[in-house]
């Protein structure tokens, strides 16, 4: 059964000793499947990836996230493990190398968060580090208003 979610994305990334940070807050949809978890929102202009769905499938020290529209891509991060993939974007192709260094999950039925340490590298350029922190909370709709799960406020 598919929820509405309130979804707080945060990202870091370190080039040459800089630290450049985003956040996002948006409305996507929560969804338990088996032994995993999606998360699934649609990016906006802002982010650059505006006519984009990204989907992330998350269980203990897994995390996948695809992307399908403007940008499509998969990535997977798993503690200790490099994946290597394909970015297709506007202005091109791009092959890409995950590195993830650190993962943390704690994510239930009602929601919670992961975060992830990992280093990216495209077309086999210097790899640069990345941090995301996700943070998932199950909102149910009460005719124009949202109604927040009080466990999780």
């Amino acid at each position: 059964m598919e929820n509405n979610a309130l979804i707080v994305l945060k990202g870091k990334q370190e080039i040459d000793g800089e630290e450049n940070c985003y956040e996002l807050t948006t409305m996507g949809n929560y969804t338990k499947k088996g032994d995993k978890y999606y998360i699934s929102y649609e990016g906006s202009e802002i982010t650059g990836y505006e006519n984009t769905r990204t989907t992330l499938k998350v269980k203990e020290d897994y995390v996948s996230m695809i992307r399908f529209g403007k940008a499509s891509a998969q990535m997977i991060f798993e503690k200790g493990s490099k994946y290597s993939g394909y970015y297709n974007t506007p202005y091109g192709g791009l092959t890409v190398d995950v590195t993830t260094k650190d993962i943390q999950v704690n994510i239930d039925d009602d929601g919670g968060e992961f975060k992830l340490d990992y280093y990216i590298q495209f077309n086999h350029d210097a790899p640069v580090r990345n941090g995301m922190h996700v943070k998932i909370r199950k909102v149910g709709i009460d005719g124009d208003s949202i109604r927040t799960d009080e466990k999780n406020a």
